[in-house]
């Protein structure tokens, strides 16, 4: 897909979006505000997930759960591992977004930000 200007934008628009929840998710954590934190850094990854898509496709994706859209278009390029990875991450959209007798593990969301961090400045970057 040839990009012209506006779909440039969206796409640069929908990176930059999931940096700044990235960040959110950073001051999060740093305070223990853990579901905030784990909901500020799944939206990051979804959201740069959405942005990777868009260089494929011109679909206004409206759902939170695209790890198998991602997968479909990405998976040879950044591997079954990683594909994996952000789909556990993603079935865990609603743990931080209501009271539940589950608490979230710490140390869990804490190794969730980082890879999602990663994730989002290294390899979401070399596929825009």
């Amino acid at each position: 897909m040839e990009r012209d200007k506006a779909t440039a934008k969206k796409i640069q628009d929908y990176y930059n979006l999931s940096l700044n929840y990235l960040e959110s998710a950073k001051i999060n954590i740093k305070e223990e505000l853990f579901e905030p934190a784990m909901f500020s850094a799944i939206h990051a990854l979804e959201l740069s997930l959405k942005a990777a898509l868009l260089t494929k496709t011109d679909e206004a994706w409206k759902t939170h759960n695209i790890g198998g859209q991602f997968g479909k278009y990405f998976r040879e390029k950044i591997g079954d591992k990683t594909c994996r990875k952000i789909n556990v991450i993603i079935s865990k959209y609603n743990l931080p977004r209501y009271p539940s007798e589950k608490a979230l593990n710490p140390e869990e969301v804490e190794k969730d930000i980082n890879f999602i961090e990663d994730f989002i400045e290294h390899q979401i970057v070399s596929i825009l």
